[in-house]
């Protein structure tokens, strides 16, 4: 059987509905964006984020400008919203990643991990579940197969207990040439429809080389 791919787009909209019940009250984010001073572009002497003006974004359907940025060493390149700030990074070899909190309530991070990109989706999807069951996670949605502009990908729905809090994760294996990331975004409501604007955004320039 062919295996259909996705849109990000269409995935965004399923994932939005996952959850269901009634309206959630004011959503309360389990990180701080007050905890960093400004748009930081370095944690400690690590330099993990580097301006990229092809992608810089003036108008779009989000909320304010989209800035382009390259992370990961020039691994990975994406708009995101200006007033992100990193919370936490890395660059240690085979190792990196970059976490970005929002105003707006939710987190986003983009993890490299081991996967060799010539790896059978089976086989990286199965040893990213494996991680998920020993992190004590509750996989609330299979994998589905989607695709941002440039690249093919599978998108989770995982429930996480994220600093005493249980919350809702929508997480991505997305592979490039070079590299296999997973895109995971955190936020304790159970649908992704107030921040779609800013994601969809996101992910329709998000390049993993």
């Amino acid at each position: 059987m062919k295996l259909t791919t996705l849109p990000f787009a269409v995935i965004l909209g399923l994932m939005a509905g996952c959850g269901g019940g009634p309206a959630a009250s004011p959503p309360r984010t389990v990180f701080d964006p007050a905890g960093q001073s400004g748009n930081a572009v370095a944690v400690g002497w690590v330099d993990v984020e580097r301006a990229y003006p092809p992608l810089d974004v003036a108008t779009s359907p989000a909320k304010e400008r989209m800035t382009g940025v390259s992370i990961l060493n020039d691994s990975v390149r994406l708009s995101r919203p200006s007033r992100w700030m990193i919370r936490e990074a890395s660059n240690d070899a085979g190792h990196t990643f970059v976490r970005y909190v929002s105003p707006r309530a939710y987190s986003f991070a983009v993890y490299q991990l081991s996967d060799d990109p010539s790896d059978a989706w089976q086989d990286i999807q199965q040893r990213y579940e494996v991680d998920v069951a020993a992190a004590g996670a509750k996989m609330l949605g299979q994998h589905i197969a989607m695709a941002t502009a440039t690249n093919q990908g599978r998108a989770y729905t995982i429930e996480r207990k994220v600093e005493a809090a249980r919350s809702r994760s929508r997480e991505l294996l997305v592979r490039g040439d070079h590299l296999v990331v997973l895109v995971q975004v955190v936020t304790q409501e159970d649908s992704l429809a107030r921040i779609s604007d800013e994601l969809l955004e996101v992910f329709k320039h998000l390049e993993v080389r």
